[in-house]
């Protein structure tokens, strides 16, 4: 595999797998919680650095119902995660506590709505990417190469995931945070906190495998309905 995949790829895991840290606020406190969010910032710049030849044609025209979708989650998604940046350092205690920000409770709302929404369209982003991910997985690691077991073994593990992460999502009160009905993140000192970032990585599951399978299901009817039309 080209080293620049292996990179991109070690990128895109690194976020995955920060992204869970920087939603559990309450947990971790003001100074790990900022410096997280930097790293995750960082890692989105080089991601885009890697992928800057989408920029030159986003709005190319076309018909191509999947290009559509994935220029409006990209577009929303870069909205999203300017507004986190943005609205970060305005409330930041640490890092850019220097710049004299104070930001109040309209500015703790935003960042918060941000921040799920992101995790949302983060998770669509990876959704609609899903297949090339894991054939280039399957490169990397000879036991992930397609094989009927393994197929079966990933479904059910995609299936669990979905069922937590729709657990999760009703748990946490998803609907309410992604609608400003909440401004700060709870979690109960009884409760485990790994229970907080298993949380986190099942409801982006949900929106991966949401969006994987309605893709693959929208690609079977179109080649059903083009081989009904050759009969």
């Amino acid at each position: 595999m080209p080293l620049g995949l292996n990179v991109r790829l070690a990128i895109d895991l690194c976020m995955t797998a920060l992204l869970p840290f920087a939603m559990a606020y309450r947990v971790t406190g003001d100074a790990p919680h900022e410096w997280i969010g930097v790293s995750v910032f960082v890692l989105l710049v080089v991601h885009n650095a890697f992928n800057r030849r989408w920029y030159r044609t986003p709005f190319k025209a076309t018909r191509n119902f999947r290009r559509m979708m994935n220029v409006a989650i990209n577009l929303l998604l870069l909205t999203a995660m300017a507004t986190l940046l943005i609205t970060g350092v305005l409330l930041s205690r640490t890092v850019f506590a220097f710049m004299g920000f104070n930001g109040g409770m309209a500015i703790r709302q935003t960042h918060t709505l941000a921040a799920y929404w992101g995790l949302i369209l983060i998770s669509l982003h990876l959704g609609m990417r899903w297949e090339m991910i894991m054939a280039a997985t399957q490169k990397i690691t000879p036991c992930a190469r397609k094989r009927p077991i393994w197929t079966i073994i990933i479904r059910i593990v995609a299936a669990l995931i979905v069922i937590y992460g729709v657990y999760a999502s009703f748990d946490r009160n998803m609907g309410a945070k992604l609608f400003l009905g909440y401004s700060f993140d709870f979690w109960p000192p009884d409760r485990p906190v790994v229970l907080l970032f298993t949380g986190n990585l099942a409801i982006m599951g949900v929106y991966v495998c949401a969006i994987h399978y309605a893709l693959k299901l929208l690609a079977y009817r179109r080649a059903t309905n083009q081989a009904g039309g050759r009969l």
